[in-house]
């Protein structure tokens, strides 16, 4: 087999991957747009973003500009008035509420501003709440290492007993 300069530049510019693992979230030409009219708010505008597997994304600005609206969207808590997301390589624009209820408890992980933690349960049943809703056994080796990495002894108040334990 022989190669043409422009194979070789080709081949030295794009590496070749073997496997190339899909991006964890993105949106393609994502709007969200609030009221109508006078009172009409863009609070996304054409938003194409990937989030790569694997990687730690900050997304800053100011207050009003768009981020909580991004994450709402890209979770499937809040529907795009138009535009695509997918988590993996599921499109969440296509999913019933149903379908996008049972990927965000697979799938995604959320940390709130404001915790929205259910104050009736102790901190081990609000972590494990997703488990339970989805009628499968907690896995107490991942428990276990949830509860070393936030150091609940750093926080008195906060009841860490379990019924389940």
């Amino acid at each position: 087999m022989t190669f043409t300069d422009e194979d070789r530049i080709a081949s030295a510019t794009t590496p070749q991957l073997p496997h190339r693992t899909p991006p964890a979230a993105r949106m393609e030409q994502g709007s969200k747009i609030y009221g109508a009219g006078d009172t009409e708010v863009r609070a996304l505008d054409n938003v194409s973003v990937t989030f790569q597997a694997g990687g730690f994304t900050a997304i800053m600005g100011p207050s009003g500009s768009g981020k909580s609206t991004l994450m709402h969207c890209l979770a499937g808590l809040d529907d795009l008035t138009s535009g695509t997301v997918f988590i993996g390589e599921e499109d969440v624009t296509a999913m019933n509420e149903r379908a996008r209820t049972k990927l965000r408890r697979e799938r995604i992980g959320f940390i709130f501003q404001s915790f929205n933690l259910i104050p009736t349960l102790t901190a081990i049943e609000n972590i494990v709440l997703p488990e339970r809703l989805a009628h499968t056994d907690v896995d107490t080796s991942w428990l276990d290492t949830v509860i070393a990495q936030v150091h609940f002894e750093r926080f008195p108040n906060i009841e860490v007993l379990s019924p389940w334990a």
